[in-house]
């Protein structure tokens, strides 16, 4: 993509390139699919509401343009304006001539001017006039039929014909959702995607993420739809969304300072409609955004009747079309919102807006579409969002409750600066989260220093040494503790609501997971774990408060086996490092979960980068195993072990291999080697696919062979495995998704 500057000419783009921010990863990917080089021909763009997706469409638009050589792009907005499909379709065929032939004459003004189709063919250049000809007097000939799927399918097929002679687009379809209230025969949505998977050309279809495939829904055979690429975009990122207000302040010469422009970021969510619509008002008004006072002031005239506000009602009257409806709708989703969990029975709204289970079909559709309501079959919850609510209270309070304007406005005036503060302290602490929620994704049955979550040992052994010292430690200690794998981990409040009174979301999460490969009941576990607020180390009192807090919640949720763990900034006194030692409750400070995370992240806790790994895949043929034993004799004395540990790594390998070729019932008959230097150990993963002979297996690999040994199947087994955790350091046996593994660890000791 070449590099841009303040000159370059902008074309449908409303931004200046230059100003365009947060969105270049996903620009690169849209104008990489436009390349003549492009394997990928389609895309799905889900958008969240308000996200700029239709300027990320137009920057698109225009960097494809400025390039010359590649597919003509084209961009097409569907809108209510255009009433029936038929009207739809003519407009689209009138842009895609109109913007095929401004790139081919490269003539950026032709794409904003509005030709007719007959003076397009005269602009057409000599090598398209045949082919654009056609297709008008096609076009003309469909129209005076009045038979309208034909003229619907000859507009969307333009594309087809346009790459049949060589003059290749890349369409880009904005606001599809727009195209499903359009009055006519055909089903507008469904018939662009069946007319783009023709075209053999790239394109995108952008519309809603809570709607978009439901609209194209049986439009496409399953495997095309699923093969289609798909691009999520959301809100700015908050640096992004900064850097989105500091520039427009700038461009539009309105005063601005770093407080105020973190509560417009969090206030507004990080929408780059919403602040444009701010910084456009304050500009208008020549107001200023120095102070909190400033913002609240602008954000409450926008919410009444500015840009927020219209865009909210034109929502409205869309979802609901009559006045009396639009009134109801306006109390049901005032009341919602004010309840305690935003959730009331989808029965109850249907009774309150007076409404048949048609029309509340598509009252509830659309207001989820817009995720300004969560339609979940038995309830409707309304979208906890500062701005919508906001909007919710003042009409409700002006157009229902008909209360006297000037007492609206300095209410809400009031009550945003009141909340001002405690939003902007609400960002610090979720800031300044330790992000466990984060830390416990990561978890995939890593074995970690046992010193990590127990900070009685911690304490002991690792209290006020450097980092490097602490790193040396860690790396040199034998006793681990093995992680589960976490499938799912969220905040405890979307678990318990109650405990939201009592800590940020970001500070209390629960994590489900299993302690083995196996996915079964045996194993499955449930991690809680919080972030416990304390500016010295924590105390008693204060660990066995969280304790009973946690437990409520297990016993609230109904989890069967469950693993606390506290963890506080500065640690926990002796008396609380000592109950919860006690009650095998795992514990961290700050600096135990930074070696933590370093370790899961695989800087490991030495961080002295990625581990070394061999990977070997062996038959399971007689003496096969002797490869394995050179290959780890080789790799062994590359890390100077002694030759008597060599000795015992071998042997142990080549009973792990003889194990899996006698006991695996595997059909491809193979065994998997891994081999990975990790710092001052050595760890070997002996692995087979298919089920294995069973055998009672206690927790760390050994088996109950109740047979005593000897003779058969069991008792060889037993004995091998037996063996093996005679010569190695660690070694543990689990059953994963479609096999075995056994994982061997030799430290090395100089």
């Amino acid at each position: 993509m070449p590099v841009r500057t303040p000159r370059q000419r902008r074309v449908l783009a409303r931004v200046a390139p230059e100003q365009f921010v947060g969105r270049g990863e996903q620009l690169r990917e849209l104008t990489a699919l436009g390349s003549a080089r492009a394997e990928q021909k389609g895309l799905l763009l889900f958008a969240a509401p308000q996200s700029g997706v239709s300027e990320l469409l137009r920057q698109t638009f225009d960097e494809l343009f400025r390039q010359r050589g590649g597919p003509t792009p084209v961009y097409f907005a569907f809108a209510r304006t255009d009433a029936a499909t038929t009207a739809a379709a003519r407009r689209f065929l009138q842009t895609f001539l109109t913007q095929v032939v401004a790139h081919r004459r490269d003539d950026p003004a032709l794409v904003s001017a509005t030709p007719t189709l007959r003076t397009l063919l005269d602009l057409a250049a000599p090598q398209d006039y045949e082919w654009v000809e056609r297709l008008v007097q096609d076009f003309e000939r469909a129209q005076g039929e009045g038979d309208e799927r034909a003229l619907v399918r000859l507009c969307l097929g333009a594309p087809q014909q346009a790459a049949a002679h060589g003059a290749r687009a890349f369409v880009m379809f904005d606001d599809i959702h727009a195209a499903e209230g359009l009055h006519g025969e055909v089903a507008l949505g469904p018939a662009v995607a069946q007319a783009a998977a023709q075209w053999g050309a790239p394109f995108v279809i952008a519309g809603p993420r809570r709607r978009l495939l439901d609209l194209l829904n049986g439009s496409l055979p399953l495997a095309a739809l699923e093969g289609l690429r798909r691009l999520h975009l959301d809100r700015l990122k908050e640096a992004d969304a900064r850097a989105l207000v500091e520039g427009l302040a700038q461009r539009l010469g309105v005063a601005l300072n770093d407080e105020t422009r973190d509560l417009v970021v969090q206030q507004l969510e990080a929408s780059p409609y919403l602040i444009n619509a701010i910084l456009d008002a304050a500009r208008a008004k020549g107001a200023g955004l120095t102070s909190f006072r400033e913002f609240q002031g602008l954000y409450v005239d926008e919410l009444l009747g500015g840009r927020v506000g219209r865009r909210y009602a034109s929502v409205l009257e869309d979802v609901a079309a009559t006045p009396a409806l639009r009134r109801g709708l306006l109390r049901v989703l005032y009341e919602s919102a004010a309840h305690p969990t935003g959730k009331v029975p989808a029965e109850v709204w249907m009774k309150r807006l007076g409404a048949d289970a048609l029309e509340f079909e598509r009252v509830v559709r659309l207001l989820h579409m817009h995720e300004l309501a969560s339609f979940h079959a038995t309830y409707v919850e309304t979208t906890p969002s500062t701005p919508w609510r906001d909007f919710l209270r003042v009409s409700y309070r002006l157009q229902v409750a008909a209360e006297p304007r000037a007492l609206v406005v300095a209410d809400t005036l009031v009550e945003a600066l009141k909340r001002a503060p405690q939003t902007m302290a609400r960002h610090y602490r979720r800031e300044s989260a330790l992000g466990l929620a984060d830390v416990l994704r990561a978890f995939n049955f890593q074995r970690v220093p046992a010193s990590l979550l127990r900070y009685d040992r911690w304490a002991r052994a690792y209290r006020g040494l450097a980092r490097e010292e602490a790193q040396a430690g860690l790396s040199a200690e034998t006793d681990a503790l093995p992680l589960p794998q976490v499938v799912h981990a969220a905040s405890c409040a979307s678990f318990h609501p109650p405990i939201a009174q009592l800590c940020d979301e970001e500070r209390c999460t629960v994590a489900h997971g299993f302690e083995s490969g196996a996915y079964n009941a045996g194993g499955e576990v449930v991690w809680l774990a919080v972030e416990v607020e304390s500016k010295l180390e924590a105390g008693r009192a204060l660990a066995e408060l969280w304790l009973e807090r946690l437990e409520q919640v297990a016993q609230a949720c109904g989890f069967d086996r469950v693993r606390f763990w506290l963890v506080a900034r500065e640690g926990f006194s002796g008396e609380a490092a000592e109950l919860l030692s006690e009650r095998d409750v795992y514990s961290s400070g700050r600096e135990q979960l930074e070696h933590l995370t370093a370790l899961l992240s695989g800087a490991g806790a030495g961080g002295s980068g990625e581990a070394d790994e061999f990977a070997i895949e062996l038959p399971m043929t007689e003496d096969a195993e002797l490869i394995a034993a050179h290959t780890v004799e080789q790799i062994a004395r590359r890390m100077e072990f002694e030759p008597e540990a060599i000795n015992k790594i071998k042997t142990a390998l080549v009973e792990a291999c003889i194990n899996a070729a006698e006991h695996s019932l595997s059909t491809e008959r193979k065994i998997y080697n891994r081999f990975r230097v990790e710092g001052d150990k050595l760890v070997i993963t002996v692995s087979s696919r298919g089920l294995s002979v069973p055998v009672t297996l206690p927790e760390n690999g050994v088996p109950a062979d109740k047979n005593g040994g000897g003779e058969g199947t069991k008792g060889r087994r037993g004995w091998g495995l037996k063996l093996i955790r005679t010569l190695m350091d660690d070694v543990e046996f689990e059953r994963v998704d479609d096999g075995t593994r056994l994982r061997m660890t030799k430290y090395l000791r100089k």
